[in-house]
């Protein structure tokens, strides 16, 4: 779905147009999903951060000044599971001084889930954005905190590690 057709599913919805909620919930939910998933790294975590991105569309929709409305939505969940992890961990005991990465617990099977696995938790994130969430690099960045050109880095560096891992 193009931004154009989001910001007009985003304008409807300002209306009170209960089909728009419905249209954008049905294109932005998977990728939203995905990458909730990879952040928290639990199904129902995800799920529930899922579903309060989109009770906070739904009760208060971003008003015309938003111009990248998919940026917008993932702006929101990211901010969400920020949050969540911030409660959470904070309840983890720590014997090392480190946190603990959390893991998908997705039984795909798939060799690329297991590459991803292998990426730091920022890096799949940031994957994950690039490619499920369909970000460019540029709002990547500015969701992440970091520049421009460390995403783009980091990007590569993180699928250049993908790519040797599927290749052995």
């Amino acid at each position: 779905m193009t931004e154009h057709q989001l910001n007009s599913l985003f304008s409807a919805l300002r209306a009170g147009d209960r089909d728009a909620f419905r249209s954008l919930y049905d294109a932005l939910s998977p990728p939203v999903y995905t990458v909730l998933l990879r952040l928290v790294g639990d199904r129902q975590s995800a799920e529930d951060l899922l579903q309060e991105t989109f009770l906070r569309l739904y009760r208060t929709p971003p008003g015309p000044e938003v111009s990248r409305p998919r940026a917008w939505v993932f702006q929101v969940a990211h901010n969400l599971a920020v949050d969540h992890l911030r409660t959470h961990r904070a309840a983890l005991p720590l014997e090392d001084g480190s946190l603990p990465v959390p893991q998908p617990d997705l039984d795909l099977g798939l060799d690329v889930e297991a590459a991803l696995n292998r990426l730091s938790q920022e890096d799949r994130l940031l994957v994950s954005l690039h490619l499920n969430g369909g970000l460019r690099f540029r709002e990547c960045a500015r969701l992440l905190g970091i520049p421009l050109g460390t995403a783009l880095r980091r990007y590569h560096t993180a699928i250049g590690r993908v790519r040797d891992y599927l290749n052995g």
